[in-house]
């Protein structure tokens, strides 16, 4: 694949339900980390890499570590951050220090990657919906109606991958793909 946009539509497919995993805190759910390691290495191959930036940080007090992470995908590059806790003994060594790093640079992995718009349907199964409340004759009707997309140019409505594209770009006006100016690309 060499077209940006159509490795981009191909990580950015949704994942099965079966491999989403409840969260520990209970507020939703999540994707273990190799999932999008296999999605990324099965649609961008060799196109994709990742660098931690800077040294870990550790920080005492809450037993956290904390990595910055660069992930490029066809030249492209997005940064995130990991967090992990790490363990001591009862010296107050760090008993699991590469571990705590590599679960830190996963999880920045998975923050950078956010930013291309991958791993974007979890947000329905995180976020509560909004919803229109409506008035009618004295009582309270939810509208679960959907606001159509549509772009600012051709009045065309946007498809999922149009929206993630804006998302994943910073991009606060309705643009389709065709419409989008390149200026609005990050480089």
């Amino acid at each position: 694949m060499n077209d940006f946009n159509e490795l981009i539509n191909g990580l950015c497919r949704p994942f099965p339900s079966e491999v989403m995993q409840p969260r520990h805190d209970g507020h939703g759910v999540y994707i273990p980390i190799r999932y999008y390691i296999e999605r990324l290495n099965q649609v961008a191959g060799d196109q994709w890499s990742h660098e931690r930036i800077g040294e870990p940080i550790f920080y005492e007090e809450d037993k956290f570590v904390h990595t910055v992470v660069k992930v490029t995908i066809m030249g492209r590059s997005h940064v995130g951050e990991g967090f992990s806790r790490y363990q001591t003994d009862d010296k107050g060594k760090i008993i699991n220090r590469h571990y705590a790093i590599r679960s830190a640079t996963k999880d920045g992995i998975r923050d950078a990657i956010s930013f291309f718009g991958i791993g974007r349907d979890l947000e329905s199964f995180t976020k509560p919906t909004v919803a229109k409340v409506a008035k009618v004759e004295g009582s309270e009707r939810i509208d679960h109606t959907t606001q159509k997309i549509t772009c600012i140019k051709c009045d065309k409505e946007l498809s999922d991958y149009e929206v993630r594209l804006l998302q994943s770009n910073n991009v606060k006006l309705t643009y389709c793909e065709d419409h989008i100016p390149s200026h609005f690309f990050k480089k």
